[in-house]
């Protein structure tokens, strides 16, 4: 049998086949699907974490640099979510997706990690990331149901390839948000959030005062006129 004739045969079993889902928010459930028509379904809050100008800084640092880099980047956003039970996605060559999760108790430690990924890159450790010339990143979060499926015979989750439409507009928000607002959500987070993650205090006039943290930004979204939250407001590491 040719090549052509297996693959054939592969691409017709896989259209001919029911594809089939594990319904779970236990990551360690990715151990349980067949590479093929099996995936995994669950709800989650999504942070998209990208490198918005990826062309530029690999000109201006090189392959070897930008390869260093990214590494540096899928330390940081591991370290600091996985204290929250969340994971991540080596989802291209300038992008990480995070995802938590979850229903509505998923939203805040999103919000809360990405706003920690924001510090500890601009803040905890900037001398780190100094090297790297002309650095922007931003995080476009939203919430909703995704389902996997394995790319890889392994059962490591870093190269499930994930699809669902909250993954698309948390794509959307990053690419509205740009320093200093690195952190930017969707009006369906927005307005679950308790006051605590929305309410900051700040000094006015040298006057202590409860400022709302989130800016209110309209983009085209499928082209309808839609809402997201961007915000300049970080959480160090020592308070997570």
């Amino acid at each position: 049998m040719s090549w052509k004739e297996t693959l054939g045969q592969k691409l017709s079993a896989y259209a001919e086949a029911e594809f089939d889902y594990i319904e779970t928010k236990d990551i360690a459930d990715v151990s349980k699907i067949d590479l093929g028509c099996s995936g995994i379904y669950m709800e989650s809050t999504v942070i998209y974490f990208e490198i918005k100008n990826l062309a530029y800084v690999l000109k201006e640092n090189g392959r070897r640099k930008m390869a260093q880099s990214y590494t540096m980047f899928k330390e940081v956003l591991s370290a600091v979510t996985e204290q929250d039970k969340a994971f991540i996605n080596c989802f291209a060559p300038n992008a990480f997706l995070i995802v938590y999760p979850g229903r509505d108790d998923s939203l805040e430690p999103a919000v809360k990690g990405a706003m920690r990924i924001a510090h500890a890159i601009s803040e905890d450790f900037k001398h780190q990331f100094s090297g790297i010339m002309g650095l922007e990143y931003a995080m476009g979060l939203d919430h909703g149901h995704i389902m996997g499926t394995k790319n890889t015979s392994d059962n490591g989750y870093e190269h499930i390839s994930w699809f669902g439409s909250c993954i698309y507009k948390a794509m959307r928000i990053a690419k509205e948000c740009s320093r200093p607002f690195h952190v930017g959500i969707s009006g369906s987070i927005y307005h679950n959030l308790s006051e605590e993650m929305r309410i900051v205090q700040r000094r006015v006039l040298g006057l202590k005062k409860s400022v709302e943290m989130w800016t209110k930004v309209s983009y085209q979204y499928e082209n309808v006129k839609k809402h997201l939250y961007q915000t300049n407001h970080k959480i160090p590491l020592e308070e997570a």
